[in-house]
C-alpha cells in the first residue's frame, strides 16, 4: 500500500472512529465501573468521534463547500480538543475542570472564520488550530501530572504522547512560518504533514492504551485503599493501623517523647446483639467508631482492631491527657448510646491504656494495652486499666477513676 497523504488521512480517520467505538462500548457496557470512569471514557470517545468527523470532511475538500470542509471540520476538531483535558479530569478526579474550553476554542474559530482576512489566510488558520491543540495538550499534561502519584505508568505514557503531539504541532507551525503554501492541498504533499499523520495514528493507539492503563491503576489503587478500611465504621483496619502507627512512632523526636495507646471494647456487646439483633450491634460499633474519631482531639490514628475492639494511637500524649480522653470517650458513649437506643440501653465500655514513651516498641505497647483491657473486662467492665510500660517483665496495670459513679478505675 502506498503511504501517500490521502491513504494516511483515511487511516487516521479509521483510527479515530475505531478508538471512539472502543471507548464508547466500554463506557456503555462496563456498568460495574464507577460513573466518573465511564463518563471520562465517554467524553474521550466523543472527542475522537469529532476528530474522525473532521478528518472525513477534510478528505472531501474540493467536492464539498469550504464551509463544511474548513469551517465546520475545524470547529468539530477544536471542540474535541477542548473535551480531552475535561475527559482526563473526569477520569482522574470526577470533575470537569475546563467546561469553557471546548466552546472557547470552537466558537473562537467560527468567529474568526467570519472575518475575511482570517478566512483567506492559510497561515492564520494553521496557527489558530495548532496553538489551540497545543493549549489543550498542555492542559492534558497538567491533568496527568496531578495524577502521577497514583497512576504513574499511565500518566508517564500519556504525558509522553501529549508532549509528542505538542512537538508535532509546533513543527507544523514552523513549517508554515518558513514556507508559503497556496492552499492546504499543497501543504498536504509535504513529507512533514505525512509524518504528522503517521504520528497521529500512533498517538491515537497510545492514548487509548494509556486511558486503559489509567483505569487499571485507579481501580487497583481503590481496591488497595478499600483493603485498608473497615467497611462498617470507615476507620482503618488492623493492617493499616499498624503500618501507620509504626511510621509515626519511628518519626517521634526522641526516645523520651510520650505517647499513649488505647484499646477499647463495648461491654457485653454480644448480649446486646442477642437481645436487640445485628442492627443494634452494628449501630453501636459505628457509634463508637465515630466517637473515637471525634473525641480524641490530638489527631490520633484510629482503627477497628478486631470484631468489637477499637484502638487509638495518641502521639505526644502523656498519662494525664490520656486519662481525660478515656473518660471523655466513656461518657460520650454512654450518653450517645442511651440516645440512640431511646434510653433502652446503658452502654459502657472497658479500656486498656498504655502510657509511655517512644523507647517502648509499638508491639510491646499493644501487648500491654491488650492485657489491660482484659483486666478491665475481668473486673466487670465499665473501667479503664492503664500501665506505664516500664520494664520488660510481666505486664502490670493500674486502674483509673470512673467517669460516672458506677465506673471503676483499677490498678493491677
Amino acid at each position: 500500500m502506498k503511504l501517500d497523504t490521502p491513504t494516511l488521512l483515511m487511516a487516521v480517520t479509521i483510527a479515530y472512529y475505531t478508538g471512539a467505538l472502543i471507548l464508547a462500548v466500554l463506557a456503555l457496557s462496563l456498568r460495574s465501573f464507577p460513573r466518573h470512569i465511564r463518563l471520562g471514557w465517554g467524553f474521550w470517545a466523543f472527542a475522537m468521534l469529532l476528530s474522525g468527523s473532521c478528518a472525513t470532511l477534510v478528505s472531501m475538500r474540493g467536492s464539498i463547500s469550504d464551509l463544511l470542509s474548513i469551517a465546520l471540520a475545524n470547529a468539530l476538531m477544536l471542540f474535541g480538543f477542548g473535551l480531552r483535558p475535561n475527559a482526563l479530569s473526569m477520569l482522574n478526579r470526577d470533575q470537569v475542570s475546563y467546561p469553557w474550553l471546548p466552546f472557547l476554542l470552537s466558537f473562537g474559530w467560527l468567529g474568526l472564520y467570519l472575518v475575511p482576512w482570517f478566512r483567506d489566510d492559510l497561515l492564520a488558520r494553521t496557527l489558530y488550530v495548532n496553538l489551540a491543540s497545543i493549549l489543550a495538550m498542555g492542559l492534558c499534561i497538567r491533568q496527568c501530572w496531578q495524577a502521577l502519584k497514583t497512576q504513574k505508568i499511565s500518566s508517564l505514557l500519556l504525558m509522553a504522547v501529549f508532549t509528542l503531539d505538542i512537538f508535532v504541532r509546533t513543527n507544523l507551525i514552523m513549517m508554515h512560518l518558513g514556507r508559503t503554501f497556496p492552499d492546504l492541498q499543497a501543504s498536504f504533499q509535504t513529507t512533514t504533514l505525512q509524518l504528522t499523520i503517521i504520528v497521529l495514528i500512533i498517538a491515537v493507539v497510545l492514548k487509548i492504551l494509556g486511558l486503559g492503563i489509567a483505569v487499571f491503576e485507579q481501580m487497583t489503587g481503590t481496591f488497595a485503599e478499600q483493603a485498608m478500611i473497615d467497611p462498617l465504621t470507615g476507620l482503618s483496619n488492623r493492617r493499616a493501623f499498624i503500618s501507620a502507627t509504626e511510621d509515626r512512632h519511628a518519626k517521634m523526636d526522641t526516645p523520651a517523647a510520650p505517647y499513649a495507646l488505647m484499646v477499647l471494647e463495648i461491654d457485653d456487646l454480644q448480649g446486646i446483639k442477642d437481645r436487640y439483633g445485628n442492627a443494634m450491634n452494628d449501630a453501636l460499633l459505628r457509634l463508637l467508631g465515630r466517637i473515637c474519631s471525634e473525641t480524641a482531639k490530638t489527631a490520633p490514628e484510629t482503627c477497628r482492631l478486631r470484631d468489637d475492639q477499637f484502638a487509638l494511637f495518641l502521639p505526644g500524649v502523656a498519662q494525664v491527657e490520656a486519662d481525660a480522653i478515656a473518660t471523655r470517650l466513656s461518657r460520650y458513649l454512654t450518653v450517645e448510646g442511651a440516645r440512640a437506643s431511646d434510653k433502652q440501653l446503658v452502654v459502657t465500655m472497658s479500656i486498656g491504656l498504655f502510657c509511655g514513651n517512644a523507647s517502648v516498641p509499638l508491639s510491646r505497647a499493644l501487648e500491654i494495652a491488650d492485657h489491660c483491657l482484659h483486666r478491665a473486662k475481668s473486673k466487670g467492665g465499665n473501667q479503664t486499666v492503664f500501665n506505664s510500660g516500664d520494664g520488660e517483665g510481666p505486664v502490670k496495670s493500674a486502674a483509673m477513676a470512673a467517669p460516672f459513679a458506677t465506673r471503676k478505675k483499677t490498678v493491677a
